[in-house]
């Protein structure tokens, strides 16, 4: 009878055991939701399902030996650095099963390196380098300690896994949520099924009685269930109504951007690569882009009244590290191959909306991406004969007509600093009988295609170069107008700007005669323009080539004479290119005191070193305060209900950290003699007599028991090496045998 009692124990625990591990599996498959916005590759899965196979395999297999929790937890690391590199660091496996040295090390180094890299790297991440490695720690270990926690019946380990890597996707998420509404839904639908099971039978007194108590139990459970379902959907949904669609995440604090806008315009250099020998010279050989399609160098948006540059506000965006790709609502229709003959500086050509990218690995770490711009860049330049491929979203073929419709966007843009006045005005002339923004806008765009084309080399018409303020001016004075890509974007995207539509200049090269090898020659410059509905419209602005009426001019004939005889009017020069993006004059910076620097350079290390040994001893100092946080409570109790449990307590730690085998059952005076300590046996017999004494325990009693529990310390810890006192002093079996006691089923602590 005993026996047959026995074995259904055992049935049941192994039942419940298999109950909660499965509803924890259920709990991990949903937590994994908020984490796949952030990396979004199929291999997640496998990540989180082989590290959590592999942990409750682990804690299997180390709890049948019944070895120690030490080395049951270097088993774990052993186990752990096995499975890691297939699961955690896929692209360093041999065949795919098996750790490489590198592998290992990429691991180990991301340990620390990959928690920074997942904040720091623009989402989707796909299995770039170590950034699986955070999601493998905590599901790896989260199904080690999942296992105990199933079969002591402290489920709350079990959970433990699922809700850190539910946090860990909700804060080094994206800013964009994965379906939040559904993902709650589940979590409460998994958790009250947990809830549900662990119910016991309702039993009545005969069948009858049962029957209506279950029918009664079933009505209240049904009803509980909908009403926490109300409730989990309608405050998610009021939640998503309310906040923002972008949430503020971890990323957005840390992510680093790549200011783009202290580089050079690259418009500046544009008749650089139309003109002379550079003209013919090969740029980039091309694979896959179609005929007519834009390689997109550069992107500018914001104009100061020298050059078009890359802003750092509103629609510029901003760039931000890319490990592969990039999420599209749309399928790739491209793909391209480049070799990058000649480097456009630090721009990276791509085309279309960018999906996916190809790089050498060591260019990995400095490509930043735009979202936005749709443009990216290589930090310190890309290197000549460079090959590389991607994938993108078919680009749009530029506008020439058909602009009337188009509505303004919303997009922000800063205010223009300085505009071309004479260009406007000659502008807004042509637009006067036109009542719509679209209609206008067209307008503005036939005035500028009837212009002509000159890149101003000796067998053309003269054409200054450059794009500021007066060389627009100059473009509106001249009849006919004389320009090239230069000048013509420029002023399309000032007079989109000034009728109200958000615009940006694209500078990129276009493959005119499908030959695959783009040259200087076939450099140009579009526009973007913001409409309401449709988005960025690509427009070229361009007139077509055609002869020019106009008689060639030197230097000296295309500077502008003065309109009146005073004031006279100073000659214009041609523009340069010059890194200079403002017209205020650039004072030289004053060299910083030598102890300003020491001082930074102090602070730095000091703040980075502090924080790492804040880190590294982080057991100790956490241990100290949660020992003295629970001697002050227990304290105050004691002093508040007048008893020396609390002080009994504190003298029983002291001794569990001694190395002494404590029983939760044992009496006072048992604890005493196995510890072997005479002045605990006084305190326990003291405690005793003031538990059970008639009159109970005064003030003055419970101060003198606990001023003996320093004696009872000092004893325990006297006769022993200054090592073995370090040790005994930051032991943590006290802590952990006082919170097993204190949540296991039915204590009190």
């Amino acid at each position: 009878m005993n026996r047959a009692s026995q074995r259904r124990r055992s049935e049941r625990r192994g039942v419940s055991v298999v109950r909660d591990l499965l509803f924890g599996t259920a709990l991990l498959a949903v937590a994994i939701a908020p984490s796949w916005r952030l990396y979004d590759t199929p291999f997640l899965f496998v990540t989180v399902g082989g590290a959590w196979l592999a942990g409750l395999l682990v804690s299997f297999l180390t709890g049948l030996r019944r070895w120690p929790w030490y080395l049951q937890s270097v088993v774990a690391v052993a186990a752990a650095l096995l499975v890691a590199v297939p699961l955690a660091v896929p692209g360093q496996a041999i065949g795919h099963v098996l750790p490489s040295l590198g592998g290992l090390g990429t691991f180990v180094t991301g340990l620390v390196g990959a928690w920074v890299d997942v904040l720091s790297v623009d989402p989707p991440l796909g299995s770039y380098d170590a950034v699986l490695v955070p999601v493998f720690v905590l599901v790896f270990f989260g199904g080690f300690i999942a296992w105990r926690g199933a079969r002591s019946g402290r489920r709350w380990l079990v959970m433990l896994g699922p809700a850190l890597l539910l946090l860990y996707g909700i804060v080094f998420g994206a800013r964009v949520g994965f379906r939040p509404l559904e993902v709650g839904a589940a979590l409460v639908v998994v958790a009250l099924g947990w809830v549900l099971a662990l119910r016991p039978p309702v039993m009545g007194i005969d069948p009858e009685h049962t029957r209506r108590l279950r029918a009664g139990a079933a009505r209240r459970t049904v009803a509980g269930v909908g009403f926490a379902l109300v409730c989990a959907v309608g405050g998610t949904a009021l939640a998503q109504a309310l906040l923002p669609e972008r949430r503020e995440v971890l990323r957005a604090a840390f992510q680093p951007e790549y200011e783009v806008q202290r580089q050079v315009s690259p418009l500046q250099g544009y008749r650089h690569y139309v003109t002379g020998e550079e003209a013919e010279a090969t740029v980039a050989e091309v694979k896959g882009l179609p005929a007519g399609a834009m390689l997109r160098v550069a992107v500018m948006d914001e104009y100061n009244g020298v050059a078009m540059q890359t802003g750092n506000a509103g629609s510029a965006g901003t760039f931000t590290r890319l490990p592969a790709g990039v999420s599209r609502d749309a399928a790739a229709a491209w793909n391209v191959d480049v070799v990058l003959e000649q480097p456009v500086g630090e721009w990276l050509p791509v085309a279309g909306e960018l999906s996916e990218i190809s790089l050498p690995a060591q260019l990995r770490d400095r490509l930043y991406f735009n979202r936005t711009l749709d443009a990216a860049v290589i930090k310190d330049g890309a290197p000549s004969g460079l090959r590389y491929s991607f994938s993108s979203v078919a680009g749009q073929t530029p506008l020439r007509a058909g602009l009337g419709e188009l509505s303004p966007g919303s997009a922000y843009q800063p205010d223009l600093v300085q505009l071309p006045e004479q260009l406007v005005d000659a502008a807004r002339a042509a637009w006067a009988r036109q009542s719509t923004p679209g209609a206008q806008l067209q307008s503005a765009l036939d005035y500028l295609l009837a212009g002509g084309v000159s890149h101003g080399e000796d067998d053309e018409v003269f054409s200054r170069s450059g794009h500021s303020a007066e060389r627009l001016n100059l473009l509106a004075q001249e009849k006919p107008m004389v320009g090239d890509a230069e000048q013509y974007a420029t002023a399309f995207a000032l007079l989109a700007r000034e009728i109200g539509f958000p615009a940006r200049v694209v500078m990129g090269f276009v493959d005119g005669n499908a030959d695959g090898r783009m040259s200087g020659s076939e450099l140009t410059a579009w526009v973007e323009i913001q409409d309401a509905k449709r988005g960025w419209l690509a427009v070229d602005p361009n007139p077509e080539p055609r002869e020019i009426t106009q008689q060639k001019k030197s230097t000296e004939d295309a500077i502008a004479r003065p309109r009146t005889v005073l004031p006279p009017d100073t000659p214009r020069q041609e523009d340069t290119i010059t890194p200079r993006m403002d017209e205020s004059p650039q004072q030289p910076q004053p060299e910083p005191d030598p102890w300003l620097v020491l001082l930074k350079a102090v602070w730095w290390w000091t703040w980075r070193a502090g924080l790492s040994l804040l880190i590294l001893t982080s057991p100790l100092w956490v241990l100290a305060l949660i020992e003295a946080l629970r001697r002050r409570a227990r304290r105050r109790r004691d002093r508040k209900e007048l008893t020396v449990s609390g002080a009994w307590d504190e003298a029983r730690d002291e001794a569990i950290d001694a190395g002494v085998g404590v029983h939760r059952a044992q009496t006072r005076r048992e604890v005493a003699e196995a510890a072997g300590s005479g002045g605990l046996a006084v305190l326990a017999r003291r405690a005793d007599e003031l538990s059970f004494a008639p009159r109970g325990a005064q003030r003055a009693d419970v101060d003198e028991v606990w001023a003996s529990v320093k004696g009872v310390r000092r004893e325990l810890r006297g006769g022993k090496s200054r090592w073995q006192r370090l040790r005994q002093r930051y032991s943590w079996r006290s802590v952990v045998t006082w919170l097993r006691w204190a949540f296991r089923p039915g204590g009190n602590g």
